[in-house]
Order: structure tokens, then sequence, then C-alpha cells
């Protein structure tokens, strides 16, 4: 056992890590009193594949940890003060697959694997932590990041709340027979603008219409509907509900993709659903300061660009406030885009009259972040134009591209750099044009069309003839999977090798000017991962998180790996949305707005940044494995 000044020294030591810090101050007494001290000179192994089951859990008192894999001695573990390892091969009792190495004169804790066994039986944080380890890093971030942000957005409940908990009274129904009149009624003794239509079989309740007070009059009043024709008549059918346990950013997010104002919440159990409440805008409404279906409306009755303008700054505010109420990154991105996109549908639709362009002679296509749902509120424009030839000059479609582009610029989408914009010929193309460029880059598969490929490769039809758009893409998702061009791209996106040497030695220990990109080093490699998956596999999507969760449906990865790689990609989302909402307000500067200097961060969020690299280095290493040379 060792010395009581070693251990309270230790003790101050591990609490200020996860999990050691959720832990009891009796289960940390007990890991402390029944471990042991290890010195490593530099380089030396502490652990490797052939010593069998390790003997250990190890947890890094001073120094640093790399694991290499064997074959290659490429870098697929960084550990730092407080990191523990190798908790999986003990959890299945089993030899590590890397050989384990201190960097520097390396101090460590030896738990004996027999103690190991009996802290996880002990300890439910501890079992919990070693088991999915990221996943607790990441809430226990998630949870700094909304402390963090809520001296700046004061809110009455989290839009994580799940929307069964925003129930406030019992739903009203009638039957699909009930007269208006009845209907109605119940409406106003209820105080409620809308009534639910159900049936009823075997104790379980089906949604098959809504009735709500903005329908009646055009469908009631002015069509003269008489008060004793049944609800089904003028109902709305095929009615979109929400699980009771999905949050109020989901139905944030439904209201403001399909412009309704009410939504069923069913619960369901055992193969029956119930009804058990309808949630409104105005419920929503008390959670955020900023109104998604207002901004939705603004941008509806805008009729110049300067009212676009006001709107854009609303959506970015609303960004910020969204992060302040805990709101998942991927619902949050998806939010930014969804309103982005009503707002760049807008200024098509105005400047396309102004030019006198017919919609259906051509297809507004996004690129990019844009493409995939994933805008953050510094993304720049990616876009062209896909038009019918004959139906309009190319020079006027031109001029049209510049006009919106310039347009978009000012509601804050800077130009972008590379010149990829509807305004330039290269990319204002016909059908066949497109279907050309796309299957010369395919059957090249030289550096700049694999470059094009990350760009253009995640395209989605937005305005005009969408038709065009998806039979594009139906025709490159079948050409693109080639087995020579999808390991040239698996072989491009290896190149970009998460950061070693300096910059994680400033990640462990906060000191220096070192930055991180979290665009180039975080999002980038799940993203590229995710798209060459994705074309491999035929999935349509392109969202990158929507990407994975299809391809653990079909079987192509395993489930613990793509739900990792979400949750680091994610994070990255998160991270770069922090820091860009840091800098709204300050002088521009051509300084990314996706660095970030490591010595600014939390010690926390230093130790999630090395946990999402571990995991772009299990996708790389993955990625090498399903498309060998």
């Amino acid at each position: 056992m060792p010395a009581p000044t070693i251990i309270a020294a230790l003790t101050d030591l591990l609490v200020e890590h996860l999990p050691f810090s959720a832990m009891s101050p009796a289960d940390v007494d007990f890991l402390i009193t029944h471990s042991s001290i290890a010195y490593y000179e530099p380089h030396q192994v502490i652990v490797a594949p052939n010593d069998g089951v390790p003997p250990n859990c190890i947890i890094v008192k001073q120094g640093r940890v790399q694991g290499t894999v064997a074959e290659t001695e490429k870098v697929a573990f960084e550990a730092g003060v407080g990191d523990c390892f190798p908790v999986g091969a003990l959890l299945a009792e089993r030899p590590v697959t890397l050989n384990y190495r201190a960097v520097a004169d390396t101090f460590c804790i030896l738990l004996p694997r027999a103690k190991f066994d009996e802290l996880t039986r002990r300890s439910s944080v501890f079992l919990d932590f070693c088991r999915r380890r990221l996943g607790v890093l990441l809430d226990q971030s998630r949870l700094q990041l909304q402390q963090s942000y809520a001296s700046e957005a004061s809110v009455e409940r989290s839009m994580a709340t799940p929307v069964g908990e925003l129930v406030r009274r019992p739903p009203v129904t009638c039957s699909p027979n009930s007269t208006l009149r009845e209907a109605f009624e119940r409406m106003r003794n209820a105080h409620v603008g809308s009534i639910v239509v159900v049936t009823a079989a075997e104790q379980s309740e089906r949604v098959v219409g809504i009735l709500t007070r903005t329908d009646l009059i055009g469908r009631v009043i002015l069509p003269e509907v008489p008060l004793t024709a049944a609800v089904q008549q003028v109902m709305t059918p095929d009615v979109m509900t929400l699980d009771s346990t999905a949050t109020a950013a989901d139905a944030t997010l439904l209201m403001a993709e399909h412009s309704i104002r009410h939504i069923p919440v069913v619960s369901r159990n055992s193969g029956k659903s119930h009804l058990i409440a309808v949630v409104s805008e105005r419920d929503l409404f008390v959670l955020q300061r900023l109104g998604v279906r207002q901004l939705s409306a603004q941008i509806r009755r805008a009729h110049a660009v300067p009212a676009l303008i006001a709107v854009a700054a609303d959506i970015r505010r609303l960004s910020h406030h969204l992060v302040a109420q805990g709101v998942a990154a991927s619902q949050l991105t998806k939010l930014i885009s969804r309103l982005n996109d009503q707002l760049t549908v807008r200024l098509l639709s105005l400047i396309s009259q102004q030019f006198g362009i017919a919609t259906d002679s051509f297809c507004w296509l996004s690129f990019g972040s844009e493409g995939r749902h994933e805008q953050t509120i510094a993304t720049d424009q990616d876009n062209g134009l896909l038009y019918i030839e004959g139906e309009t000059e190319k020079t006027r479609l031109l001029e049209f591209g510049d006009s919106v582009n310039a347009a978009l610029a000012s509601c804050g989408f800077p130009l972008c750099k590379g010149n990829v914009m509807a305004g330039n010929p290269r990319w204002s193309l016909t059908y066949s044009e497109w279907a050309t460029l796309f299957t010369n880059w395919i059957d090249r598969g030289d550096p700049s069309a694999l470059l094009n490929a990350s760009i253009f490769f995640d395209f989605r039809p937005l305005f005009g003839n969408t038709s065009l758009g998806y039979r594009l893409r139906d025709e490159v998702i079948q050409r693109a999977q080639n087995p020579r061009f999808l390991k040239q791209m698996a072989d491009n996106a290896s190149r970009n090798q998460p950061p070693t040497g300096s910059l994680m030695e400033s990640l462990f220990t906060g000191i220096g000017l070192a930055e991180v990109d979290l665009k180039m080093h975080g999002t980038v490699p799940f993203v590229d991962g995710a798209r060459i998956w994705a074309y491999a596999t035929g999935v349509a999507e392109t969202n990158t998180s929507e990407r994975f969760a299809r391809l653990i449906e079909r079987g192509r990865l395993p489930e613990s790996d793509a739900r990792g790689w979400i949750a680091a990609f994610e994070f990255f989302q998160l991270m770069r949305l922090r820091e860009q909402h840091r800098r709204v307000g300050q002088p521009s500067s051509d300084h990314s707005p996706n660095l970030v200097k490591l010595a600014s961060l939390s010690a926390l969020d230093r130790r999630v940044i090395n946990e999402a690299f571990r995991q772009a280095r299990k996708l790389r290493q993955r990625l090498a494995l399903d498309f060998p040379g």
C-alpha cells in the first residue's frame, strides 16, 4: 500500500480527471490503495500483443503513452495524464492489439487485473466509463459547453427535453366520422387550436388526421362545407407524428421543414401506440428566444434582399441560443441548413422573377457542407446550376447566378475562394455536361479529380427543376461504385493524418501556441469516410451522420465503430460552432474560423479531442482494410 502522503497526492491528481472525478471517494481510495507506481523510460514498451491478457489497468500519472500498430508503427492511440488503458482488452480478457510505449519519461499507476475487475463491480461509474469512454467524456463536455453559454442565453427548459415531458394537457380527439360541429365544439371547450383524428383497434390508437383552426377558412368556410359533414372530408391526412422520446429540437426541425404548427406525440409500448399529446409551436416558443416558425414566416414574407439579410442574422443568433439549450450538433446543423435552404430558395425565387427565368428550366445545386445539411455559421458558398439547353441563354443564367451569389454574400454566406459558384461558367452546365464531368472525375481519379469529389459528390438539388438533380444524383451514385475510384478516394483520405508530435504534446499539456484545425483534422476524416462507404454501398443520403446510420442498417459497418465515429464527428461540429460564435462581432481576418488554440480549451475538451482523434485513426484503419491496395 502506498504511503499516506502518496495516497493523498494520487487522490488529488485523479479527481481532476474523469471517471475518477465522478466516482465515490471510497472507490477512488480502493483504486489507489491497491495500486503501485511504475516508471518507463522513453520508447520503453509498457504492454504488447504477445504479452497475453494485460496484467494491469494502467493510468498515466506523468508523461505520455502512444499505442502503435505492430505492422506499420502508425500511431493509433495517445494517452496523457489521467488516461487509463487498455480497458477494452481487460474487459474482454484478451491481449492488446497495439504496442503501448512511453513517449517520454513516464510514470504510471498500475491496478492489478483482479482489482480492476473488482472495481468495475463496485463502481458503476468506472464500469460505464470503461465501456463507453468517448460517450462519458462527450456528456460532460456538452454539459460544460451548455453551462458556458448559459450566462449569455437564459432558457426555461432545454431543447433536448423529450416532447413527452412537454405535455400540458390531454390531447383533444375525435373519430373520422365525427361531424365538424362536434369537432369544433370540443376544440372550443378545450381552448385548443387543433383536434387529432384517431381510430382505435386492439387497445391501440392510430392517428389518421388532424384539423386545425387555420384550416377553417380554406377548407370549411369558403367552400361552404356544412357542419354536419364528417371531419374526414376536410382533415389533413397522413399526419407526421413524433415518438414521446423525441426531443423538442426534433419537433422544431420538423415544423421548420414542413411549415406546420402542431405535431401529435405518440407513446409506443409492446407494439401498441397511444396518442398522449399535441406539441404546438407555442409550446416550443418558450424554449427559444427566436421562433423557428417565425423565422420561416419572415423568409416567406420577404420581398427584397435587405429583409433576408436581417433574417440571416437572426438564424445565426438562433444557433447560439440552441447550443446553450443543449441541442445536439446533428440537429443544430440540420436546423441551420434547413433555415438557410429556405432563405436561399426565397432569394432564388425573387431573383429568378427579376430575370424572367422559368424555374422549371434549371436546377440549383448545393455542394459541400450545404449539400450535406452540415452548414455552420461560417460556411462559404458552394453551388452550381444544372440547366436545360435552349430554354434560357447561358449568358442570362450566369448573370442570374452572379446575382444570387452576391445576394447570398450580403446575407453572410462568404463567396467561395475556389469560385465554386453558379456564376462561374465552369459550374453552370447542362445535364449531359454535368454527367460527363462526373464520369471523367471517376475515370481519371487523379488528385484534381479526387479534390473535386470531396466537394461535388455530396451535391443536393435545392430549387427549380429538382427532378433533374435527383436523376443526376442517381446516375452518379451508380457510376461511383467503381472499385478503382473508391480505392483512390480511400488512399486520398488516408493522407489526412491526425496530428502528432508537438501538437499532441500541446494537446496534453495545454501549453504553447499550437492550434488545431477543427475542420481539416476534425470533421473531414469522418466526412470522407462516410462518403466513400456510402458510394460503395449505394447509400443516397448525403449527411455524414445519416450516412453512417444507413451503413449500420445495411451491415456495412459495425455499429460499435460507426456510433463512435458519429459521436466524434458531431463533437468537432459543435466545437466549430462554438469557435465561430466566439468570433461573432470581432474584426474579420484571413484567420480560419475553424482554427482553435489548444491552450484556450479546457482540459476536458482537450481530452475529448484526443479521444475523437483516436476514432479518426480507427476509421482510417478500417478504410485501409475495406479498400486494400
